[in-house]
């Protein structure tokens, strides 16, 4: 069976957007597994999770003289806060959403491996280089010396001094601790499923660039006429079959219920050259409506002008007559076109029971018309 598309409402037409990738499950994968590692398993008091960890880096724990002051929530949160906006929501993806995830994973790629030069000036973005002190004190209590680390509060001399605490693996030490995994890491590591959340982004804005979209036009929009229809060359080619065939015609007039139900239930295909009539028809042409390129579209619309389309047909084709050979009409609506013969043109002047300009047609089809 085909597969169910998924048709969002959206400004009275339904709107299906095919993101490729799996960057919705890869955030929900990663955060999942940071929810899962626990703060004994980060060998850490007060935290209880990874995933919690990372919400509170930077977020209202900044230290007094700290060269991150003034920095508060301008660490991990504003990137998991901003993903999980859309992840969450369930909205369609828009040009404005990947402009943003563009430039939030550029400001992350840059705060990798800030904060490496202990006690510098800069701003320390990246957790791996979170910094400790420890400090010696002699007999008196008097303070020694005191030795920078950073990555981790739990070092071999820490250990010693606090009864349950056990060291970390050096590269916790050295650049690699969990929470750099989980936000930089390029594969997938224990701290890191499937990878880091700077690469999760990265591909989520590739993504949805390459978004692709499926409309049902139920609505046409009120400066949209039949001539800007005509601009999708899919439109054109259907009313161009249309005056071709026999099978929407009897007796030069045109069948509009046959006509509609076909459109209506066609899918048809688009390219790059009919996309910004079918943005405008559609009523997706500002940045803030879903992003992808139309590739199918059904015009569903009620208020399809099926006779002025027709027409434009007929005119392109250079006839006043249905492939039926009969001069081309319709008795859908009195400003349609009606190509008939007048009772003037067919009899001259004396028209006898006709109007001079009645059209008419012929006695024989006027019968075939009223069995039919």
């Amino acid at each position: 069976m085909p597969e169910k598309k998924n048709y969002v409402p959206y400004k009275g037409n339904r709107v299906n957007q095919i993101v490729e990738g799996s960057f919705v499950d890869d955030y929900n994968t990663w955060r999942a597994n940071c929810q899962g590692i626990s703060g004994d398993r980060l060998q850490v008091k007060h935290i209880d999770n990874l995933y919690v960890m990372l919400s509170n880096h930077m977020n209202g724990n900044i230290r007094a003289g700290s060269r991150n002051a003034g920095l508060d929530r301008q660490g991990a949160i504003q990137f998991i806060e901003l993903i999980e906006g859309f992840v969450d929501s369930g909205d369609m993806f828009t040009q404005a959403t990947a402009d943003l995830i563009v430039r939030q994973s550029k400001i992350l790629e840059k705060m990798e491996t800030t904060g490496k030069d202990a006690g510098g000036k800069d701003d320390a973005f990246d957790p791996a280089f979170i910094l400790f002190t420890e400090q010696e004190y002699n007999r008196a209590g008097e303070p020694l010396r005191e030795r920078k680390v950073q990555g981790h509060y739990s070092t071999e001399w820490y250990a010693e001094r606090n009864s349950g605490a056990t060291k970390v693996p050096d590269d916790w030490m050295t650049g690699n601790n969990p929470p750099h995994q989980a936000l930089f890491s390029e594969t997938e590591t224990e701290f890191a499923k499937p990878k880091g959340l700077l690469h999760i982004m990265k591909e989520a804005a590739g993504a949805i660039d390459d978004a692709e979209l499926e409309v049902i036009v139920d609505t046409i929009p009120d400066d949209m006429d039949a001539a800007d229809l005509d601009d999708v060359s899919a439109i054109e080619d259907f009313f161009n079959k249309v005056v071709r065939e026999n099978t929407y015609w009897k007796g030069g007039r045109l069948l509009v219920n046959k006509v509609r139900r076909e459109l209506q239930a066609t899918e048809f295909t688009l390219g790059p050259k009919d996309q910004t009539t079918i943005r405008e028809l559609s009523n997706l042409n500002s940045k803030e409506d879903p992003l992808g390129m139309v590739t199918t579209f059904k015009l569903a619309a009620t208020a399809t002008p099926i006779i002025t389309l027709t027409d434009r047909a007929l005119q392109r084709k250079q006839t006043n007559k249905a492939p039926d050979d009969y001069r081309a009409w319709q008795n859908s609506t009195k400003r349609g076109f009606d190509y008939r013969k007048t009772a003037r043109e067919k009899f001259g002047e004396d028209t006898g029971k006709y109007k001079p300009d009645a059209k008419v047609i012929s006695k024989m089809w006027q019968q075939i018309l009223w069995r039919n």
